[in-house]
């Protein structure tokens, strides 16, 4: 908490300052531990005394701040411009963004105060969120909601307390991922054209990298067996090279000329495109003649957990291959097995 101190003169013993500049006034006060001070711009005790009183009466009886009248519309978009130019989120998060707040905006219009919105008009909004997408994508946007109204209600004096903060929401549900055999997985890939979108393949089938971890890997990464990067969330990982991944990565380095002791991107035409398509991987799947429609890169890294699980590796090392924060995440996404899997876990 703030609390203002008497000014002082401060530069007053100075001497190698002008007579005017030791006579000026400081303000000072208390904060976290550690005493501020800051000019008042005046050599006139009367004044400064005056700006005491003044700060000492707001502290003691300060006054209502009052609400500025601002539209939703508004609001939203000095909100989306600080995300995207302050706070410096990518292209793709403020995308999301404004998919978010361009559902808030049709729903209570364009002209609609902010200050305006009650928890109930909230909760119904809220409501129709979830009706129409996943619980996952309408928790993330009441989470949104929350943050927008609490920087509304900080920068425009926003009375009450936050509509969106108590509403009962229910918990995301994990759904099983789909996935691929480890022979379907081989089909994909040898399907696929060009070698670098081969050994892109195998990197996410085969070591359970993700999409950009894999594109973006160098010749430097791989070394005595282990792939070294740093991933989600800024944290290193070493993950080892399974014999069939080494397979498809000799074939690559040899195809391409080069050795284990080179330098750079593993993928240096991949790993210079702006972003990789899903055709890629749709096209890859038709030819291998396998079923569509849940075609993404994303499905080879459920197939590395899933066809681990199903080989009988234990659940606490495919969760740390996976680099899941706990067991219970790869149990809940990645516990799902094949009705095959069943029927030989029934023989006795």
């Amino acid at each position: 908490m703030k609390r203002y101190l008497k000014p002082s003169q401060r530069n007053k013993s100075r001497k190698n300052l002008t007579p005017e500049a030791r006579k000026t006034w400081f303000g000072n006060f208390y904060e976290n531990g550690r005493v501020y001070s800051f000019s008042l711009k005046t050599t006139n005790k009367r004044i400064a005394e005056e700006w005491f009183a003044k700060m000492q009466a707001q502290r003691f009886a300060p006054e209502t701040p009052v609400a500025e009248k601002i539209s939703i519309k508004e609001a939203a978009d000095k909100f989306l411009a600080e995300i995207e130019n302050i706070r410096r989120r990518n292209h793709r998060t403020v995308k999301l963004y404004n998919l978010t707040f361009s559902l808030l905006i049709r729903h209570f219009g364009e002209t609609a105060e902010i200050a305006a919105l009650t928890q109930q008009t909230c909760a119904d909004f809220v409501a129709k969120i979830f009706a129409n997408y996943s619980a996952y994508t309408a928790k993330h946007r009441l989470t949104t909601y929350r943050s927008f109204w609490n920087w509304s209600a900080d920068r425009y004096n926003l009375p009450g307390k936050n509509p969106f903060k108590g509403i009962i929401v229910q918990k995301p549900k994990f759904t099983p991922r789909k996935f691929w055999t480890v022979e379907e997985c081989e089909k994909i890939i040898a399907a696929a054209e060009g070698d670098e979108t081969k050994c892109f393949f195998a990197l996410m089938a085969f070591a359970g990298l993700r999409k950009e971890e894999a594109r973006h890997l160098r010749f430097e990464n791989i070394a005595d067996g282990y792939i070294s990067l740093v991933g989600k969330g800024s944290k290193f990982a070493k993950i080892p090279i399974s014999s069939r991944l080494k397979e498809h990565l000799n074939r690559y380095i040899t195809l391409k000329g080069r050795t284990s002791s080179n330098t750079g991107p593993l993928l240096p035409t991949l790993s210079k495109l702006y972003r990789i398509r899903e055709w890629h991987i749709e096209r890859a799947v038709a030819l291998a003649g396998l079923p569509g429609g849940d075609s993404h890169f994303h499905r080879f890294r459920h197939s590395f957990a899933s066809n681990l699980l199903r080989m009988g590796r234990s659940i606490k090392a495919v969760q740390m291959l996976m680099r899941h924060e706990n067991v219970t995440l790869t149990l809940n996404i990645y516990g799902h097995l094949l009705p095959s899997d069943l029927e030989q876990a029934a023989e006795l």
